[in-house]
């Protein structure tokens, strides 16, 4: 039997008992959060627009009430960690976990396949975190402009690219100020748009940025319609628990919800369903105005849980007999 439903007010306890368990990811925080569901006070209208500013101030005040704090993402969404316990670690996380590292270095060079970026393609990585998608195209060759709102995020990402002799210009900076006349062949998002309180106004922000030909991407988002019919925060236990301990902004949207936040800005989006992080999606977009090609069918595989740890049957091959494709056609 696990918690069943909490009601916001006592998610100081459920925060507490989870870290008692060893964290979110033990075998006895998981049996424990098993049947979770939240109660909540705060009225969300679904039948508003998802644009409605109306709306977004339902989902602000439904933060307030899980969170326990005002919106602040300058304060909240940060992460403390000892600088150079991570400098000359393999990976920039520092984990051991070598299976996990590879699932995210695997998704990272897939996004950089399915965008057909050419030789020392310029690459805006918005909300790098750690650095790992910075280094991954850093080490194909690219030219990556790394932005995070943590300083020691954007310091911990120039100083192992300078020990690495990466082409890698660091800015901290949030997503809703950050401003560059520069325009990239790639802008990419890993894990970090749907910590963006209103993601339309990001990338009607960065649209400007983006080359002539050039695509947005991203890898690594909640996709999905569990909670809204639109968007909305996640409230799954993780989520929840994110957001009430750290502060984090931790929303998703629906695949329709999501085509629409690019269509505003002028671009077709192509969700890839199977090949992202934990079997999820990438997500490529490109300028309908531009004369390029959509990303081929052959990269998509029929979607499978998330949770399933092995790959989905025949796709390591697809994904080799497709990179021989392109290896050889050039």
């Amino acid at each position: 039997m696990g918690v069943g439903a909490v009601d916001s007010s006592d998610l100081d306890d459920f925060v507490v008992e989870i870290d008692r368990l060893g964290g979110l990811g033990t075998t006895q925080a998981l049996e424990f959060m098993s049947d979770f569901s939240l109660r909540f006070r705060t009225a969300v209208d679904t039948r508003l627009d998802g644009f409605d500013t109306a709306y977004k101030e339902q989902q602000l005040d439904l933060y307030r009430e899980i969170s326990g704090r005002e919106v602040n993402q300058e304060a909240n969404e940060q992460t403390e960690f000892e600088l150079d316990e991570f400098l000359h670690t393999p990976s920039p996380y520092g984990s051991i976990e070598a299976a996990r590292i590879a699932h995210h270095a695997r998704t990272i060079l897939t996004t950089h396949l399915v965008t057909d970026l050419a030789p020392g393609a310029r690459v805006l990585d918005m909300g790098c975190g750690w650095g790992m998608s910075t280094e991954m195209f850093a080490f194909c060759g690219c030219s990556v402009t790394a932005v995070d709102i943590n300083p020691d995020f954007t310091d911990l990402v120039a100083r192992r690219a300078g020990i690495r002799g990466y082409d890698v210009e660091a800015v901290c900076s949030a997503f809703d100020d950050f401003e560059s006349s520069d325009e990239f062949d790639l802008v990419f998002f890993y894990e970090c748009l749907h910590h963006a309180i209103a993601p339309w106004e990001v990338l009607q922000r960065l649209a400007g940025n983006v080359a002539a030909g050039g695509k947005f991407a991203f890898a690594g988002e909640p996709v999905q319609g569990d909670y809204w019919p639109q968007w909305g925060l996640r409230l799954d236990p993780w989520s929840v628990y994110s957001i009430r301990k750290h502060g984090w902004f931790e929303s998703g949207w629906t695949a329709d919800f999501l085509e629409r936040c690019f269509d505003r800005v002028g671009f077709d989006l192509t969700l890839l369903p199977g090949i992202g992080f934990q079997h999820g999606e990438i997500g490529v977009a490109v300028r309908r105005t531009d004369d390029i090609a959509t990303p081929s069918a052959h990269w998509a595989v029929p979607r499978t849980p998330r949770e399933e740890p092995p790959p989905p049957p025949g796709m390591i091959e697809r994904l080799a007999r497709a990179v021989a494709r392109r290896i050889f056609r050039r």
